[in-house]
């Protein structure tokens, strides 16, 4: 059995689009006949219930928390979409209290252990336990972000963050990528701080910049990628079609 790779979506920032990153990211690998696990970190559970079409997932224990206790097993479920969940839910607040950032080194081996051929993780906007984990874990971190003042913030906390982690050897291999989300087109501000970004990060910076798009919302409340959505622009499509290529997983 081949190790999967991990693809961790993360930013500090809340807003950004991380969930949508990571489902188009996860449809993306599957339409590509890849077996793909979604984890989902966040208590909000807002992947989960995309995936699952049950609003209340974030009610269930189990799911992602199973990650971080060797003694209990891992046992992903089925959802409609063909992608594999471990869901998020309220209770994942006690993993922050309950387990030490370092014992995520010791953990890496129950992610390598799982059976698919891409696990995409999904964190909370904060940096916590569960965020340090998952890009310690990962191979590559996507970082979404929205082009303007507060949000970029955040994403610079979040590229410290990963560089400390590449620099002191708890993962010296995270390969990572900024991806301009939510752009408004017609905003001379937002243009000129995605060309900042640009030129700041030019060997990780996603060319494509993703729209603000009421069709991204609608798409996923009826569970679709925004590229077999009613209307979708064949290039926006084919932008978010290819995130995998984008990102440098496939």
């Amino acid at each position: 059995m081949s190790r999967a790779t991990t693809v961790t979506v993360t930013n500090q920032k809340g807003g950004v689009g991380k969930t949508t990153i990571g489902i188009h990211l996860a449809f993306a690998l599957k339409q590509m006949d890849k077996r793909v696990c979604l984890v989902d970190m966040d208590t909000q559970g807002n992947a989960s219930a995309i995936l699952s079409r049950d609003p209340r997932i974030n009610m269930r224990p189990g799911g992602a928390e199973a990650l971080f206790h060797e003694d209990k097993e891992i046992k992903p479920m089925q959802t409609p979409s063909g992608i594999d969940l471990l869901h998020g839910h309220l209770e994942l607040e006690r993993v922050d209290k309950e387990v030490a950032a370092s014992d995520a080194i010791k953990l890496r081996e129950r992610i390598n252990e799982l059976d698919y051929d891409y696990v995409i993780f999904d964190t909370p906007p904060s940096l916590g336990v569960r965020q340090l984990s998952a890009l310690i874990w990962a191979d590559v971190a996507a970082v979404p972000t929205k082009p303007a003042p507060m949000d970029v913030q955040g994403t610079a906390a979040t590229i410290r963050v990963i560089k400390r982690l590449i620099e002191s050897g708890q993962n010296p291999n995270l390969r990572w990528k900024i991806l301009i989300n939510m752009y408004v087109t017609t905003s001379k501000a937002q243009s000129e701080l995605t060309e900042k970004i640009r030129t700041q990060f030019p060997a990780n910076f996603v060319q494509f910049t993703f729209g603000q798009r009421v069709g991204l919302s609608d798409c996923l409340a009826v569970g679709q990628p925004i590229w077999e959505y009613r209307n979708t622009p064949r290039e926006v499509a084919d932008a978010w079609r290819s995130l995998p290529a984008s990102l440098g997983v496939i």
